[in-house]
């Protein structure tokens, strides 16, 4: 498999920013990191960045949290995914209303120039980026989401947000989470992965030997569940499910080679997984300033 990506940053390096409060938080200078994923062009794109807490984390073995996040703090992030082919040009997600649209600038892809939003779930991270003053972001685009989630969205916890975007966007289109059915077009397929929410969504690139597979809110702290993905989250909907799922799911990518977009990992939000023991061990994709890698596809060792 080939495989090239470029990353853009005016540093090349990712900025450690300590907060007068003691926050830890992992940031880019432009955020965007582009990949070539055979035929098609992968963008993950920094919304924002942020800190996990082990507090956020459900598990009765202290011990593993001890050993595996001695601070109880882990850098984090909030990743928006932009894959393009030709001229259409899709969103994964669109983040919290962070830094998005000004990135997305820098790649060349106005507002009006999104014609597909794909989302992987409902939380407010994930689809807040998609009204600002009461008015949609991306005037021409269509909302794509498995039925599961949409139930999930339009329910009493969830609806407000919901209801505004149906208003603006019309109704969702349903997405077919089967593997088969094009998600937007063949390259592009959708992948079940509940238990963060009901009808959490994952999306596969495959094109000319490359693979990519976005995982979304498979996991949050890279730190603690590549290691012990039996560890929860105390967001997910269904703990159990989340943790067989989030097993699954990193066996599937370290024996397939996949790279694996993660939303939450700090910047790139891209990297590969080994199988490690009883659980996975993460290898973030390396980015440098105007760099363009290829790889043979295999897994770091």
């Amino acid at each position: 498999m080939k495989l090239h990506f470029q990353c853009v940053t005016l540093a090349s390096v990712m900025l450690l920013v300590l907060s007068m409060s003691g926050d830890l938080r992992a940031e880019s200078d432009e955020g965007i990191c582009h990949f070539k994923v055979g035929a098609l062009d992968f963008y993950s794109i920094q919304d924002d960045v942020g800190e996990m807490n082990d507090g956020a984390l459900v598990t009765d073995d202290k011990d593993a949290l001890a050993r595996l996040a001695p601070t109880g703090r882990t850098p984090s992030g909030y990743a928006v995914f932009v894959v393009k082919k030709g001229s259409d040009t899709v969103l994964i997600d669109t983040g919290k209303g962070g830094k998005l649209l000004r990135r997305l600038q820098k790649i060349g892809v106005k507002p009006e120039d999104v014609k597909n939003i794909l989302l992987t779930h409902s939380h407010g991270d994930h689809v807040g980026g998609l009204v600002k003053d009461d008015r949609k972001v991306f005037p021409n685009a269509t909302l794509r989401i498995a039925a599961a989630e949409l139930a999930f969205w339009k329910s009493a916890r969830n609806g407000n947000l919901c209801e505004q975007c149906i208003k603006l966007y019309g109704e969702p289109e349903i997405l077919v989470p089967d593997e088969k059915t094009a998600a937007v077009f063949p390259e592009l397929v959708s992948v079940p992965l509940p238990g963060h929410t009901p009808g959490q969504t994952g999306f596969l690139l495959a094109s000319e030997g490359g693979n990519l597979l976005v995982v979304a809110d498979l996991l949050h702290n890279g730190a603690v569940q590549f290691a012990r993905p039996d560890i929860g989250f105390r967001a997910d909907n269904d703990l159990k499910l989340a943790a067989e799922v989030r097993r699954k799911t990193l066996r599937r990518a370290a024996d397939e080679r996949l790279l694996i977009a993660v939303s939450h990992l700090p910047f790139p939000s891209v990297g590969r997984v080994v199988v490690d023991g009883d659980g996975f061990r993460y290898t973030p994709s390396p980015f440098s300033s105007g760099a363009v890698l290829q790889t043979d596809g295999k897994s770091p060792e």
